[in-house]
């Protein structure tokens, strides 16, 4: 499947596309492209925006464990969190050294949560607990970085998230190069099933 995208202001004109396979039923792999007559990207960064609804709170990294938490303990604001930024060095390869990094909520049942009086409906979660994640299998080693962002209140509205803070944009972030392609996937796996055991940093 492709998806044209309008022309950016910036004179950048990116096309995508997505492939579904059946022996990889919970991803969808991201390819990108520039059609004829675009200004050069750098980058074109895809991002999963689903981090509050799931509650992300655990960024699965190779040695460790990040929360949302640990990287903005303060923040209590209605609008979104500066990123963090992970290079290549601090992210997961499998046996294959493709980069895999993922986010899980840290909460047992999320779909128990108690929520402030005036949160919309769409934000209540429905469902068991997932694993998002992202792999490269042809990552360029000095500029591929895992990144995510964070809120304390859903997007344009005061209600606060059930837990505190999590992730919302989580993004796996290279280069452009013409038909550079990534996967990204939501599992019932936890993420040592994938293959990333960290030991947990608190």
């Amino acid at each position: 499947m492709f998806i044209l995208i309008e022309r950016f202001d910036n004179g950048t004109e990116p096309y995508l596309r997505m492939r579904f396979r059946a022996d990889r039923p919970y991803e969808v792999g991201l390819a990108t492209f520039s059609r004829a007559g675009s200004a050069p990207m750098t980058a074109c960064v895809l991002t999963a925006t689903m981090g509050n609804y799931a509650r992300l709170r655990q960024l699965y990294l190779a040695d460790k464990v990040v929360t949302s938490a640990d990287l903005w303990p303060d923040y209590r604001g209605a609008a979104f969190t500066p990123h963090a930024r992970f290079p290549l060095r601090d992210l997961s390869r499998t046996p294959q050294r493709h980069v895999l990094v993922a986010a899980t909520t840290d909460e047992p049942d999320p779909q128990q949560a108690r929520y402030a009086p005036l949160t919309e409906p769409h934000w209540r979660y429905s469902g068991k607990v997932a694993t998002q994640y992202w792999r490269c299998e042809k990552p360029d080693a000095a500029m591929v970085a895992a990144v995510v962002n964070g809120r304390f209140t859903y997007w344009l509205s005061d209600a606060p998230i059930p837990g505190g803070i999590a992730f919302e944009n989580f993004e796996l972030v290279q280069p452009h190069t013409e038909g550079g392609e990534v996967w990204f996937g939501v599992t019932p796996k936890k993420p040592e099933e994938l293959g990333i055991s960290p030991r947990l940093i608190r």
